[in-house]
């Protein structure tokens, strides 16, 4: 399984090498644009943080009153399961799209850049994973195995079983793609494998959202918004720093 996934990952690699950048390279960096995104990510991860601090665990009183019936039928998928195979799904895929942004990076031409490569892809990173966190911190939505019977009990008694919305897993893998498919789009308007690139990046936080339900870390819903909010970023902060 982690072959096929670090294999689809070579394909993007390959992909980006073999085509032609054009001329003009199509980012600038500029304050007007950079420090308002550093500052977001920056405040949003220093608030969480903060939050962080005042989350109480569930107590077993509580989670014994919790009502099923409380939660949306087709958010009632995950409560069936509780897979640590899915789990390491997830984390092998959300460590794979990572390698997107950064395969840019073995074209000579883009090197030259990488400096502004980085930059972007790290104030997208930064406002992400804050708005991951906060939102954690602020919602405390208890996680699918909290109402499953199969899950050990004192993993329902720790801090991180409120941190169900939304998918950080999903966001983090959903972000990255999209961002590396924004930027090889930008970079190499002409190539060929433009449509390769942009479903593949579609497709491998698809599955690590999938991964997060069959652990039962995360309901559907908190998976669509993670993807959501990761594909958001992804295509938005380059675009912000287009000529």
């Amino acid at each position: 399984m982690r072959l096929f996934f670090f294999l689809t990952v070579f394909v993007f690699l390959a992909s980006s090498i073999s085509s032609k950048a054009q001329h003009t390279f199509p980012y600038q960096l500029s304050n007007q644009v950079d420090f308002p995104l550093l500052g977001t990510g920056i405040l949003t991860t220093g608030v969480a943080i903060y939050l962080d601090r005042r989350v109480e665990p569930l107590l077993e009183e509580q989670i014994g009153i919790l009502e099923i019936d409380r939660i949306l039928g087709f958010d009632r998928y995950s409560i069936r399961h509780y897979s640590n195979a899915g789990h390491q799904l997830s984390n092998v895929t959300a460590l794979s799209s990572i390698a997107f942004p950064f395969a840019l990076l073995l074209d000579k031409e883009n090197r030259e850049h990488s400096g502004e490569l980085l930059l972007i892809t790290l104030e997208g990173a930064l406002i992400n994973a804050g708005l991951i966190n906060l939102t954690k911190t602020v919602v405390r939505r208890p996680r699918p195995f909290v109402y499953n019977g199969s899950a050990p009990l004192e993993l329902k008694l720790k801090q991180e079983a409120r941190y169900s919305f939304f998918s950080g897993h999903t966001a983090v893998s959903s972000y990255f793609t999209f961002a590396g498919a924004q930027m090889y789009n930008d970079i190499y308007p002409d190539s060929r494998y433009k449509s390769t690139v942009w479903v593949t990046a579609a497709v491998l936080p698809l599955i690590t959202g999938y991964g997060r339900m069959r652990a039962g870390k995360h309901f559907p819903s908190d998976v669509l918004v993670g993807y959501g909010v990761g594909a958001l970023l992804g295509v938005l902060v380059p675009r912000l720093h287009r000529l």
